[in-house]
């Protein structure tokens, strides 16, 4: 069943995971800095029913978790490490200075509306009283908890990839599009995502 942690007025966009598939993508996440008590579901699924993204919570304890949506199917992480490889994230930048520079301000605007939408209304009042600072970092951050200002700058493209599915827009949707990062394993890697 879809729901949203935050407010009630918010839209529905994402899924609980089952216990199966939490832990199947923890083990996909082995070595890495991944806590699954932050996961609070999955965005929009691929033909196979595998998990694609990740919806996640975005305060770890008291401190900010950059990563709104953390792309785990392990075709398209690989295939965006590919990308990323060949100079990716320059050719993405790129391409949004030059066809979208004008979207990609209000593209982050929305990831920093929607990460103070996903914190409880008790959540948000805390952390401006007690931890103003972290209330900044979380307020001010877009999409992979960087501050954005006019210039085009993107972290890497497992986020812009997370990010795009997870919302079904993204302002270089088109050259991502154009790289395969809305590919899938064609069924090759399905047992890997496996609903429990």
């Amino acid at each position: 069943m879809p729901r949203f942690s935050g407010e009630a007025e918010a839209s529905l966009f994402y899924q609980l995971l089952s216990p199966g598939e939490l832990r199947a993508v923890a083990g996909r996440m082995e070595g890495r800095r991944f806590d699954p008590s932050l996961v609070l579901g999955t965005g929009p699924r691929c033909r196979f029913g595998g998990v694609r993204v990740l919806v996640c919570a975005p305060v770890a304890g008291l401190r900010p978790f950059p990563t709104t949506f953390w792309l785990v199917c392990p075709w398209l992480v690989r295939r965006a490490g590919t990308v990323e490889s060949a100079g990716g994230v320059r050719a993405l930048e790129d391409w949004l200075t030059k066809r979208a520079p004008e979207a990609w301000r209000p593209y982050n605007r929305e990831h920093q509306l929607l990460r103070i939408k996903l914190m409880a209304p008790l959540e948000r009042r805390l952390l401006r009283r007690f931890r103003p600072a972290v209330w900044e970092r979380l307020r001010l951050a877009g999409v992979g908890g960087i501050r954005y200002g006019e210039e085009v700058r993107v972290k890497c493209l497992h986020l812009q990839t997370a990010s795009w599915l997870a919302l079904a827009r993204h302002p270089g949707g088109p050259w991502l599009a154009g790289e395969g990062l809305d590919g899938d394993c064609g069924g090759a890697m399905a047992h890997l995502c496996r609903r429990g």
